[in-house]
């Protein structure tokens, strides 16, 4: 058996084993949000395009003189042409309504009689008050939206504030998943008292989605040697991952099927609890990520190895990135090994570590916001400092 890995050698590893060149597609833009941008985009025109009254109020020609002023004409939100304005004359003007050539400063309806003529009721603004330059927010041919960003809702609406219905995306890394074990049952089967569901497949999904990958298949094996050859011979995807059967007992088959397939790890086995057993390696064009079977052990090394290979095939940093917090909480460590454990974050720097009955129990970790790495010690007292990352 070879000797475990060190967990920060290993997180190395794993950030280099996925990066290749992403390829790319274009999507209308409704459907970009949550996706990767692979070209930047750049402004079409200067925003905003045109002087632009940022209040509802008059416009007029700056001057000391706070005299009576008459209104020669109303300006709203998309008027053309807006109209000359003599000297010592005003327009009224709607937010968002081109400001005329003639004026250089609007004031807010509120800070005036709102009549004609209008009468400034207190100071007079300072020139330029209330007017959106042409080009303040970015000129045309500024960079809006750079290569690599992952598009939001705000991004989304930049998009199509400079004329764009669809943009190059990185296209989203597909895959296979296999959960294993005899003890499992599928969705919406009633487990009998010495059988468990499988929580490991929606569980490993969601975080495929949330990074941004895309789940070409999933499938449950049975312990069983030739159903686990048939499956890895039928996988079609960028990564394959699998769930238990990683261990050294005479049922666990993924290892050693994945090794007859031509696997070249790259992992086998990490200093680390849980999820001692983690292997990663390479089967012909596809990345392979082998998480043990507890839950608790496939959500950390989920988190650990299976999100940096995904965000390395969008052409994102691996990962993960890590923060310094402080435990609430005595917390006992694991002197031989590196320690992750699921934590709630009460305060954006302190660490509440919840209470566990080992890695087959998920529901501790309900409200965690994501992994913390302990000391190589027997235990870490209230007030440590601990490395901190958020699930992906």
């Amino acid at each position: 058996m070879a000797a475990l890995m060190n967990f920060d050698e290993a997180l190395d590893v794993v950030a280099q084993i996925g990066a290749c060149t992403p390829h790319c597609d274009p999507v209308p833009l409704p459907t970009a949000e949550g996706r990767v941008l692979a070209k930047p985009v750049l402004a079409d025109r200067d925003t905003p395009p045109f002087n632009r009254a940022a209040m509802d109020g008059y416009a007029f020609a700056h001057a000391d003189d706070a005299g009576p002023r008459p209104v020669v004409g109303d300006v709203r939100a998309g008027d053309e042409d807006p109209p000359r304005v003599p000297a010592g004359a005003c327009v009224s003007i709607s937010t968002g309504a081109a400001v005329p050539p003639d004026c250089d400063t609007v004031i807010p309806i509120e800070q005036t009689n709102g009549g004609d003529p209008m009468m400034i009721t207190g100071e007079v603004p300072p020139r330029g008050m209330h007017i959106h330059r042409r080009g303040e927010d970015v000129e045309q041919g500024d960079c809006v939206l750079h290569e690599g960003q992952r598009l939001g809702p705000a991004e989304v609406g930049i998009a199509a504030m400079v004329g764009r219905d669809k943009v190059l995306v990185r296209r989203r890394p597909t895959v296979a998943i296999l959960t294993s074990g005899n003890e499992v049952v599928a969705e919406g089967t009633d487990p009998s008292p010495h059988a468990i569901r499988n929580s490991n497949a929606p569980m490993v999904t969601a975080m495929i989605h949330r990074i941004g990958g895309e789940v070409a298949d999933a499938s449950h094996l049975a312990d069983d040697r030739a159903a686990v050859d048939a499956a890895i011979e039928t996988a079609a995807a960028d990564v394959i991952v699998t769930t238990g059967g990683i261990s050294v007992g005479r049922h666990d088959h993924i290892a050693a099927a994945l090794d007859a397939a031509g696997t070249t790890w790259c992992i086998q086995g990490v200093s680390m609890q849980p999820g001692k057993p983690a292997r990663v390696g390479v089967l012909g064009d596809c990345v392979v990520v082998c998480l043990p079977g507890n839950p608790v052990s496939a959500l950390v090394t989920a988190a650990m190895f299976l999100a940096p290979v995904l965000r390395t095939r969008l052409g994102l940093p691996a990962g993960p990135r890590w923060r310094t917090v402080r435990l609430e909480e005595t917390v006992r460590c694991n002197p031989r090994r590196t320690m992750l454990r699921p934590a709630r974050t009460p305060q954006p720097d302190t660490a509440v570590v919840p209470v566990w009955h080992g890695s087959g129990d998920l529901v501790h970790a309900a409200g965690t916001r994501g992994v913390i790495r302990l000391p190589l010690a027997a235990s870490a007292e209230a007030g440590t400092e601990v490395a901190f990352t958020r699930w992906p």
